[in-house]
C-alpha cells in the first residue's frame, strides 16, 4: 500500500509519532488519530474487504460455471472431431471397394451389361441381375452420399463449435483477470488494514505509557538531579516530625528519588527503553526480553547479573515491597518467570511478552513472588 494512503487514513501527525516511538520522548508526543477515528477507518476498511471477499466469491462462481461450459463445448469438439474421423474412414473404405470392383469389371473386358446379359438363362434373369446391380450401385452411391454430407456436417458443427470454443476461453480469460483484480485491491486493502492494526496497536502502548507519564516524568527529574550540597536541612526545626507523616499531598504519590546512583543510572538505561520490541532472549540494544531488559540495565550501571529472572532473585538482598525504591527488581511467578524494575508509584518499567513493547505498567499483578536489590 502506497504511503500516501496510509498518510490520508492516519494523518501525518500520526506518521511522525510512528516514526519516534522507539524512543523515550515519544510518550510525550501527541497526534495519533483519536480511538473514534481510527476504529472509523479500520471500519470502512474491514467493510471494502468484506466487499471484495463477496466479489470474488461471486466472481470465482462465475468463472467455475464458464469453467465447464468451456469443457463441455471442447468435449462437443472432439465428439465432432471422432465423428467426421469415422465418416471420412468409412467413405474412403466404401470409394475402395467401389474401386476394387470396377477394376475387376474392368480386367473382365466387359461392360457390367454385357456380362449381366450373356450370363442371364433368360430376360426375366437379365432383369433381375440389372435391377441387383443398380440397387448395389444406388446403394453404394447412396453410403458416399450419406458419409460426405455426415462429413460435412461434423465439419460446420466443428466450425460452430470453435466459435464457441473461442468465445468461452475469452470469458474464462476476462473473468479470470476480473478476478486477480480485485485480489490485488483485496491484498491492497488487507496490508492497509495490518498497518493501521500496527498503528493502533502502537498507539494503544503509547497511551498505556501516557496513563504513568506524569509519574514517569517526575522520576525521571529526581533521578537525573545531582545535589549540590550536602543533603539535609540547613535548619533542624525545619524538618518534619512524625505529624507530617499523617496526612498526604500530591508530591507524596511521586517516586522516591533512588538509593544510589547506581539504581538511577539503571533507572534511566531501561527508560531510555521504552518502545523497543519484546524479542525471546533479548538483550539489547534493539529489542529485549523481561530478565535482558533489567540485566543490561543494570549492567551500565556496573552490576553485573545473569539472564535469568530466577538467578537474579536469588542473587540479590530480597525486599519487602512496602520497601520498594526505583531500581529494585520486581519478580513475578511460581516458580519465578518475569521480572521488571521498579520506577516509584506502584509502577514499573519491563518487557511483558512477545508482540508488546517496552513500557512502564502498575506492578498489580497477582502472581508477585518478591523482590529484590542490587547493588547491595
Amino acid at each position: 500500500m502506497p504511503p500516501s494512503r496510509l498518510r490520508q487514513v492516519l494523518g501525518s501527525r500520526s506518521l511522525r509519532v510512528l516514526a519516534c516511538l522507539p524512543g523515550l520522548l515519544c510518550l510525550l508526543v501527541t497526534g495519533l488519530p483519536s480511538a473514534p477515528v481510527a476504529a472509523a477507518t479500520q471500519k470502512e476498511v474491514q467493510a471494502q474487504i468484506d466487499k471484495l471477499g463477496a466479489e470474488i466469491s461471486d466472481l470465482d462462481e462465475q468463472y467455475n460455471q464458464a469453467s465447464i461450459h468451456l469443457q463441455k463445448v471442447q468435449s462437443q469438439i472432439q465428439d465432432s472431431q471422432n465423428q467426421s474421423a469415422r465418416a471420412q474412414s468409412d467413405f474412403l473404405a466404401l470409394q475402395k471397394v467401389a474401386s476394387a470392383q470396377a477394376a475387376a469389371i474392368y480386367r473382365a473386358g466387359a461392360p457390367s451389361l454385357v456380362v449381366a446379359f450373356l450370363s442371364s438363362k433368360n430376360l426375366d434373369d437379365f432383369n433381375k441381375k440389372m435391377e441387383l446391380i443398380s440397387q448395389v450401385s444406388d446403394w453404394q452411391s447412396g453410403i458416399m452420399t450419406s458419409l460426405q454430407i455426415a462429413d460435412q456436417r461434423a465439419k460446420v458443427a466443428q466450425s460452430d463449435l470453435s466459435r464457441e470454443l473461442s468465445q468461452a476461453r475469452s470469458i474464462n480469460d476476462s473473468l479470470a483477470k476480473q478476478r486477480k483484480d480485485l485480489n490485488d485491491r483485496l491484498a491492497s486493502e488487507q496490508k492497509l488494514l495490518g498497518q493501521i492494526n500496527e498503528a493502533n496497536r502502537i498507539a494503544a502502548a503509547k497511551a498505556a505509557a501516557d496513563r504513568a507519564a506524569a509519574v514517569q516524568v517526575a522520576m525521571v527529574a529526581k533521578v537525573t538531579a545531582k545535589p549540590s550540597g550536602t543533603p539535609g536541612p540547613s535548619n533542624p526545626s525545619e524538618t518534619p516530625g512524625p505529624s507530617g507523616s499523617s496526612g498526604s499531598s500530591p508530591s507524596d504519590a511521586l517516586p522516591s528519588v533512588p538509593s544510589s546512583d547506581q539504581a538511577a543510572v539503571a533507572v534511566r538505561a531501561a527508560m531510555a527503553q521504552i518502545g523497543k520490541p519484546y524479542v525471546w532472549a533479548g538483550s539489547g540494544p534493539g529489542s529485549f526480553d523481561c530478565s535482558g531488559l533489567t540485566m543490561s540495565s543494570w549492567r551500565q550501571a556496573g552490576v553485573v547479573m545473569a539472564h535469568s529472572a530466577a538467578d537474579q532473585y536469588a542473587s540479590f538482598k530480597h525486599v519487602s515491597v512496602d520497601q520498594l525504591q526505583p531500581g529494585d527488581l520486581v519478580f513475578f511467578g511460581h516458580p519465578i518467570h518475569h521480572v521488571g524494575m521498579y520506577v516509584g508509584g506502584g509502577m514499573m518499567v519491563h518487557a511483558p511478552e512477545t508482540g508488546e513493547l517496552v513500557q512502564v505498567s502498575p506492578m498489580s499483578r497477582g502472581d508477585l513472588a518478591g523482590a529484590a536489590r542490587p547493588g547491595v
